[in-house]
């Protein structure tokens, strides 16, 4: 991992990138359940075929998921980080399920295509800061999709300064110890996450969400301070 401190504690083109998938299944509850519920929700919603677009394409984990378990579905995972990529394009080659399936380095504006009848955006805005570059990412998103479209939103949230957030984040760093975290790692993770982790309640993520173009927005899950929704784009 990096020295927490460094310019970027979250470097994913560096050895946090590289140890994103264990740091991901230690600390995440339900991460990869959330994939799978990600693909149930959006299995009711879209038409067979569909153009879906993966914000944050990470180590590939969602892509392989939606792919294998819906071949037909056309697949574009975009992320800014080189390594991620490229460890999303191993991850998919390994699984055989590369056909249909389109990898970007670089962010949501750079994309070429738009009228995406879904999007998906898990563990991404918790690490920009609500100066605009939350409500930038959004809006990128709401303007690739089609109107109507879905969107899920997988996020590390919180009100800092509400009754419950204390007890939820120490909580949250018992479980890192119940998942086998050690001491020292423990440490440095909570360095990383005191410097580099924007936090937004649930509150404020809705008024992104509407700001943004979405509507009808909804939490479908939460586990500590982890929590999902799904909106759609405004018609």
């Amino acid at each position: 991992m990096n020295t927490p401190g460094s310019a970027e504690p979250f470097d994913f083109d560096g050895d946090y990138g590289g140890d994103y998938e264990y740091i991901a299944r230690t600390v995440i509850p339900g991460y990869r359940s959330s994939f799978r519920q990600a693909l149930a929700l959006l299995g009711g919603r879209v038409g067979p075929g569909p153009r879906v677009l993966v914000v944050g394409a990470g180590t590939g984990i969602e892509l392989v998921t939606f792919k294998t378990a819906e071949p037909g579905w056309r697949l574009t995972g975009v992320d800014p980080s080189r390594q991620m990529i490229e460890i999303a394009g191993h991850r998919m080659r390994e699984a055989g399920v590369g056909d249909g399936v389109r990898l970007v380095h670089g962010h949501v504006s750079d994309l070429d295509e738009d009228g995406f009848a879904a999007a998906t955006c898990f563990n991404v805005m918790h690490f920009l800061p609500d100066d605009g570059a939350k409500q930038s990412l959004l809006r990128d998103i709401a303007r690739r999709l089609a109107p109507g479209a879905h969107f899920l939103l997988f996020e590390l949230h919180g009100d800092r300064s509400g009754p419950r957030f204390d007890e939820l984040f120490a909580a949250w760093s018992r479980y890192w110890k119940i998942q086998g975290m050690g001491a020292a790692e423990r440490a440095a993770f909570r360095a990383r996450i005191d410097e580099g982790i924007h936090w937004a309640s649930e509150a404020r993520i809705l008024e992104l969400l509407a700001e943004a173009g979405f509507e009808d927005a909804w939490r479908y899950y939460r586990a500590l301070l982890y929590g999902g929704w799904i909106a759609r784009r405004a018609r």
